[in-house]
């Protein structure tokens, strides 16, 4: 009989060795893991070597991209509300277009009928405008007949003052300047008083001098010029064979030292003004008033005569070209009263 085999004992260590192998699998899995995690660390650093090394870095980073998103979906939205801006634009201009159509047509339409209109309205104004001077002409001719069967004749006063001839006036002066419709008082004989007291102090001056010309001090408004020349003929001196030349008055003017001098004529025709008080002073009759006319006062010169005339004083008027003083000298004309 033959004999069944004796079953072999296992091995003594078999599993110890089985443990091994698993560990080592197990260590080589996770150093694999540990090398990929690795790796994938060292491939963001050097995409980013910032972000790998500084965490806010990293931050700042995330904050930016999601600024600059924001920022690119404004644009999106600015664009879209650009077009949408054109597309209501173009909307408006066909709107407009449109209006402005209707507009010149409604104006076409109110020309033409103001055009009616007006013919009718300027037909309706030149009827009337007839009617009103038909009735016009009737009212006229009706006053004119009226006048006529009223009328009585009339006779026309033709003012005159009864002057006598002119005569030169010898005896008491007293001068007054018209222009520019004001009247105002010339102190001539005063003047020509002070004249006569100055000139003989004045005479030195002419020692290397042909002539002089002096000036007098203001007097009612104007001041007095006055030339001084050497005479044509010589008096004997002492020695009977040279003489002295003679000092004459050349000329004088007297000068206003304003534009508005005097008072306006229709105060002085009134009783109290200063032409009243002025001629208060000198006796009707025997005074004649010499009145200095300018060319834009000779209508005021026959209100002033015709008032003198009336109250007794002779009137001399002395005519005067526009720009010309107020003078005299020894070889001029006296006045001639009327």
């Amino acid at each position: 009989m033959r004999r069944r085999p004796r079953p072999q004992a296992e091995e003594p260590g078999q599993d110890s060795f089985l443990d091994i192998v698993a560990n080592l699998v197990g260590i080589l899995i996770i150093l694999v893991m540990v090398i990929g995690a690795q790796a994938t660390d060292a491939m963001i650093a050097v995409d980013h070597p910032q972000a790998a090394d500084d965490p806010e870095s990293s931050i700042d980073v995330q904050g930016a991209r999601m600024a600059a998103d924001a920022i690119e979906q404004d644009i999106h939205q600015v664009d879209v509300r650009i077009k949408r801006q054109e597309l209501e634009i173009v909307y408006r201009r066909s709107e407009r277009d449109k209006l402005l159509q209707l507009l010149t047509g409604i104006e076409e339409q109110l020309e033409s009928r103001r055009a009616d209109l007006d013919t009718d309205h300027q037909t309706h104004l030149d009827t009337h405008r007839q009617l009103i001077a038909a009735r016009q002409e009737l009212e006229d001719l009706q006053t004119g007949l009226q006048s006529l069967e009223n009328m009585e004749p009339t006779s026309k006063v033709i003012q005159h003052l009864p002057t006598p001839m002119a005569q030169t006036v010898f005896g008491r002066e007293v001068h007054f300047c018209l222009r520019g419709d004001r009247l105002s008082y010339v102190p001539w004989e005063e003047f020509v008083a002070r004249l006569k007291e100055e000139a003989p102090n004045q005479v030195w001056k002419l020692r290397d001098a042909a002539s002089i010309t002096e000036t007098l001090p203001p007097m009612r408004g104007y001041r007095m010029e006055y030339t001084l020349r050497h005479g044509g003929q010589a008096r004997p001196g002492s020695g009977g064979n040279s003489g002295h030349r003679q000092i004459e008055l050349d000329r004088f003017v007297l000068l206003p030292v304003k534009e508005d001098l005097g008072e306006p004529l229709h105060v002085a025709m009134r009783d109290g003004s200063e032409f009243r008080a002025i001629l208060s002073g000198f006796e009707p009759n025997r005074t004649t008033v010499t009145v200095w006319v300018y060319p834009d006062s000779f209508d005021a010169f026959r209100t002033i005569k015709a008032d003198l005339f009336q109250r007794g004083y002779a009137t001399a008027g002395r005519p005067m070209p526009e720009g010309h003083p107020i003078g005299g000298s020894p070889d001029g004309s006296r006045s001639a009263a009327q």
